[in-house]
Order: structure tokens, then C-alpha cells, then sequence
């Protein structure tokens, strides 16, 4: 575990060594190169490109407040990735007029979460939808079954974008990854499209900070916001405050590292430039990756 300032880096042991890390990463004007050593890290190992040339794909999650989407822009525009796939914009085209994932929805919920509209495609209504799901577990459970394999599929299209634009030779991305943005990853099946997936952990007052400043609401509903995910898997807090918490105190987020589907926790109580020293380390850091990636 190594402390930077307020930020926390928590590496985590993987079982198995892992032969391949980012081929290459930018720090302000300084390159670091395929096999050139890291100023800094204590392993001593050299990072070398294996030259195969294809794309990696990490996940970034994390709760209300955590600043994950922070994190993921620090990634492409301080770190050099090559770009960021936010899912949960993708997911609002989702819900666009005449779209499969549209059809089912009405299906399931019925035709009262439809808008009227003059021409024949379904408009959804949202309001009407979230009212009936954030009211209900078991509805969102059915919403989320029928919307996530829909996001998955526009997020491996937008892969497949990414991954033509960066080989052309004017691309200026200075490494191989693509980092994938999403509140509830932990929640999904899509753990096999990642090569390293990170959670990024706030203390409760850092994180109710944030949404105070950000999005102009008072601390009491920053609050009731950050409870309301206690429940989702890896982000919630286990119904306690843990601002001296390290990151793993929740049982199954400690159930994921253990599995090897978390790969790293980094914490982010501190300031913009805490933050972006440990996602640097940890992008040099092996076991942030899964095993060959």
C-alpha cells in the first residue's frame, strides 16, 4: 500500500506474475518509453512493448463522488491513453425512439412508459421509467437485464472505432488503452471485455464534498445519494462512514480483488494531483493488469 500526499494507490497481490505492461505513457513533456525503468518504482522491473500492437481495455467504476470520471479524463488528457468511453452516455441511445432495447422495455413495463408521439416509433418516457425503477429493486433489476447488453454492445462498436483511428499514423495517443467509464461495472457481465478493472474509492465527506460543489446540492442529499448505493456491488460503504478506510472494507469488493476481477483500488481524498500520481503508478504497476494483458 504506498501513500501520495491524501491520494492512496492499493495494489493489489496478484497471484500470478503478469508479462505485459502499458507499452508506453506521458507524464507533462516527459515520455516514458517501452523498456525504459520507471523513475519511482520499487519492483525495478522494465516495462517493454510486445509489440503485438493490439488495444487495452481497462475499466474504471466507482460511486457517486468517487471522481471516477475525473480520473478516466486525468487518463487520456495528463496520462496519454488513448481514449475514454463514457458507458453512461452511450446507454442514452439506448433509449432511443425505435431502438430494439425501446421495444423491450415497453414490453416489460407496459405501454404506460410511453411517450405519445406522431410517428410510429416508441419514445420512452423516462421520468415515468425511473419513477417506476427507483422505487423498485426488482424493476430496476429487469431494466438493467434488458439496457446493459444493449450499452455493451455500442461500447464494443466504439472499441472497434477507437482501435482503427489509432493506427493511423497521426494519432497522438502515446499508449494502447482504451479506458471504459461506468458507475456499475462490478454489476455486469462484462468483466471478460476488460484487461484490468479499477475501482476508485472516496471516504463518504470527500465524496459528499464533490457533489455539493458540483452538482449544487445541499450535504443532506449528497448524502442520501451516496447511500443509496450501499447496496451495489464494490461501490457501497456497508451503511458506515469510512473515511479511514483503505478501500477494501466492503465485503464484495474484497470478494472481486480476491477473484482477480478488481484489479486495482485506488483512493481519491486528496487533490487533482494526488490523484493523477497514483493513477500513474498504477498504470506502471503490474498487478493492476490482468495476467497477459
Amino acid at each position: 500500500m504506498k501513500r501520495h500526499g491524501h491520494a492512496l494507490l492499493f495494489v493489489l497481490p496478484f497471484r500470478r506474475q503478469i508479462t505485459h505492461q502499458p507499452s508506453l505513457a506521458r507524464r507533462r513533456n516527459h515520455v516514458v518509453m517501452a523498456g525504459e525503468r520507471i523513475e519511482g518504482n520499487d519492483g525495478g522491473d522494465e516495462r517493454t512493448d510486445s509489440g503485438g500492437g493490439g488495444m487495452k481495455i481497462l475499466g474504471i467504476c466507482g460511486g457517486i463522488g468517487s471522481g471516477k470520471s475525473t480520473a478516466c479524463r486525468l487518463m487520456v488528457d495528463s496520462l496519454g491513453c488513448a481514449a475514454r468511453i463514457d458507458a453512461d452516455m452511450l446507454a442514452h441511445a439506448v433509449y432511443e425512439p425505435g431502438s430494439k432495447a425501446s421495444e423491450e422495455i415497453v414490453s416489460e413495463f407496459g405501454g404506460d412508459v410511453v411517450l405519445h408521439s406522431s410517428d410510429d416509433s416508441v419514445h420512452i418516457d423516462r421520468k415515468k421509467l425511473g419513477a417506476i425503477v427507483f422505487s423498485d429493486p426488482a424493476s430496476m433489476s429487469k431494466l438493467e437485464r434488458i439496457v446493459w447488453p444493449h450499452v455493451r454492445g455500442k461500447i464494443e462498436e466504439r472499441i472497434g472505432e477507437i482501435e482503427r483511428e489509432y493506427r493511423r499514423p497521426d494519432a497522438d495517443a502515446t499508449n494502447n488503452i482504451i479506458v471504459v467509464e461506468a458507475a456499475l461495472l462490478l454489476e455486469t457481465d462484462w468483466h471478460d471485455l476488460f484487461d484490468g478493472l479499477w475501482v476508485i474509492r472516496s471516504s463518504a465527506s470527500a465524496a459528499t464534498r464533490r457533489i455539493t460543489e458540483t452538482r449544487g446540492l445541499t450535504e443532506g442529499e449528497a448524502l442520501i445519494r451516496i447511500r443509496a448505493q450501499d447496496r451495489r456491488r464494490g461501490i457501497g460503504r456497508s451503511g458506515r462512514d469510512d473515511d479511514d478506510d483503505d478501500g477494501g472494507n466492503n465485503d464484495e469488493l474484497r470478494d472481486e480483488i480476491k477473484n482477480g476481477v478488481v484489479t486495482a483500488v485506488i483512493r481519491n481524498d486528496g487533490s487533482m494531483g494526488d490523484l493523477e500520481e497514483s493513477l500513474r503508478k498504477a498504470l506502471f504497476d503490474p498487478s493492476s493488469f490482468k495476467r497477459g494483458a
